[in-house]
């Protein structure tokens, strides 16, 4: 039965993540606030969590969901070949709202890269899914809570019915800080190339990937 839990973001309680975490570990769907818009997702070991997702949202089965990582050093542990200036934008604005694409390692499976062989990668400003992600031991795949080609929902309220009865856990957690998804950086070739428009500005990343950051 679908159970949605109110959760205070900023002070997520240790019931709740370990409620939320077990379910992930267990195979299973959750939604949850990130600071950009409300995710859907599952644990990056579970074998059918991906489909699942994939199946909800009506996403195109050649487009792979997202990880949600602790921090930088996911780009070596879950990337390869990656470029320094991907580094350089992992300490700049890692925890926070940047997506960046690398070549992907090979303990990432086939189904979560793209026909190039890439994966995406962000490690959320957010306090909750940060705890989520460790308390989960692995990091979590996801894309936002929607069906493909409608708006993502930045509050519990703009959550569509059906998404939130498919779920296995739904966390409550008010409207999200940004209210926009994130900014997608491909990070695969020589320089960065901004893919999605998000929260952060082109110039900037452009400009700490050139190591210009002060």
């Amino acid at each position: 039965m679908n159970k949605v839990i109110h959760v205070d973001p900023e002070n997520p309680s240790a019931e709740v993540v370990n409620l939320a975490a077990t379910m992930l570990r267990d195979g299973g769907i959750i939604v949850f606030p990130t600071e950009t818009v409300y995710g859907i997702g599952a644990s990056a070991t579970s074998c059918i969590g991906s489909q699942e997702i994939i199946d909800i949202k009506m996403r195109p089965k050649n487009k792979p969901l997202p990880w949600l990582v602790d921090g930088e050093g996911a780009l070596d542990t879950y990337g390869v070949d990656v470029p320094e200036y991907a580094h350089r934008l992992a300490r700049a604005f890692w925890p926070g709202p940047i997506t960046i694409v690398v070549k992907a390692a090979d303990v990432v499976a086939k189904e979560f890269r793209d026909d190039r062989g890439t994966v995406a990668l962000r490690s959320p400003d957010h306090r909750l899914v940060q705890e989520l992600i460790r308390s989960n031991g692995a990091a979590v795949v996801t894309t936002s809570a929607n069906t493909s080609g409608k708006p993502p929902a930045s509050s519990f309220e703009e959550l569509e019915d059906r998404i939130v009865a498919a779920a296995d856990v739904v966390l409550d957690g008010g409207e999200t800080p940004h209210r926009m998804a994130s900014t997608v950086v491909d990070c695969t070739g020589p320089e960065p190339v901004v893919t999605r428009v998000g929260p952060v500005p082109e110039e900037e990343i452009r400009a700490v990937a050139a190591g210009q950051d002060n």
